[in-house]
This record gives structure tokens, sequence and C-alpha cells, in this order.
């Protein structure tokens, strides 16, 4: 059997040098306890838009830029922090649409989108003990989204409706004292509803 299709070598198939603290206290899965630390404390708030809340959700977010690259610089990539890093992605993605989709048709449409995606990413890793891009197998929609390691169109709008949109309807409602789900424009429902799209076809798709 080939390995897995690796595009950024977050987890790696090779031999790892050997290191003197055990795979747990390695500095990029100490980034990525912090991360799950902080995206607690913000669900932990009673208020989800409070100022607290959209800091700590903001740290656990930046983190999740240096977990992967610390890893890669220091040779310790491992199955262990690659899912720890994805499963903290997709509770983060479930917890923003969650706290930020309107009551309305479209809000709750997302909402149901939002819980089918991330309930198919937690099965997925739990079956197959890697991420979706790191399958050697892929079709047009995987590959569109997953081009240039997400950095394109279709990647753009799958982020905007799981993480961007939502944090800036928090960001929002926290200046302006106003309830997360009522916070929207028509360019921010339109934003959503084809960033749902992708989000629903990469659920799809990934089985395929």
């Amino acid at each position: 059997m080939r390995a897995p299709r690796d595009p950024d070598n977050r987890m790696t198939t090779t031999a790892q040098p050997k290191h003197k603290l055990p795979l747990l206290l390695w500095p990029p899965n100490l980034l990525g306890y912090v991360r799950v630390l902080t995206l607690i404390a913000a669900m932990g708030e009673a208020d989800s838009s409070s100022s607290y809340a959209v800091w700590m959700l903001t740290i656990s977010l930046v983190l999740d830029y240096f977990d992967g690259p610390c890893a890669r610089h220091l040779g310790m990539c491992s199955q262990f922090g690659d899912l720890l890093d994805h499963y903290t992605d997709h509770v983060t993605m479930m917890w923003l649409v969650w706290v930020t989709a309107g009551t309305g048709i479209g809000g709750q449409t997302n909402l149901a989108i939002s819980a089918i995606h991330n309930g198919v990413a937690f099965v997925y890793m739990a079956l197959r003990g890697h991420y979706f891009k790191h399958s050697e197998r892929g079709n047009l929609v995987t590959r569109t989204i997953e081009a240039n390691n997400y950095w394109n169109f279709a990647s753009m709008l799958y982020c905007a409706n799981c993480i961007l949109l939502p944090l800036l309807k928090l960001s929002f409602a926290s200046t302006y004292s106003m309830q997360p789900r009522e916070v929207s424009t028509p360019l921010v429902d339109l934003a959503d509803a084809l960033g749902a799209g992708v989000t629903l076809s990469y659920s799809l798709a990934v089985w395929l």
C-alpha cells in the first residue's frame, strides 16, 4: 500500500530522528494543547461574543499557523500531532457556526451542513487515522479545494463559511452589543451560502 499523500508534510511516513522528549511533550504538541485550552476557555464563556471569548478563540486560531511549521522544523511530525491539530480545527468550526448561525432557513441550513461536515471529519479521522488531505486518492472536488495546500478560491469560501465569517460575526456582536445570531448582511449571507455549498461538497467528496 502506498504512503498517504502528504502535501505539507504535517504527517510523515519516513523515519523520524530520535528525540529525548516523549511524544506527548514535543513542542508542537504543546502548542496543540494550548489551542485546546484556549478553545475550551472560549466555549466556556456564557457570552460567546464577549471580548474574552473572542480573544481566546483568536489565540487558538493563530496558534494553528505555528504548530505545523514547528513540527516540520524540529523533525517532530507525528500522527498524534496531526490528528490533535485537525480534531481541534473541526471542534472550532462546529462551535463557531453553532453560536453564530441565524434562526432563519439559511442559518439553520448552514448549521446542518456544519454538523454533517464536522461529523464526517470526526468519523473519517477515527477510521483512517489521518486527515482528508493525506489520502492517497482524490477527485475533482477534493483536489480543487486542497490545491496549493488550501490556498485557492474554493478553499477561501470553505474557510469563510467555517471560520472567518463566524469569527467576524462574533467580533461585530461584541463591539456593538448584539447577539451573534442577529449579525449579518446580504453580502455576508451570500458568501456564507457559497461557502456552505463548498463545505457540503467537500464532506461528500472525501468518501469517493
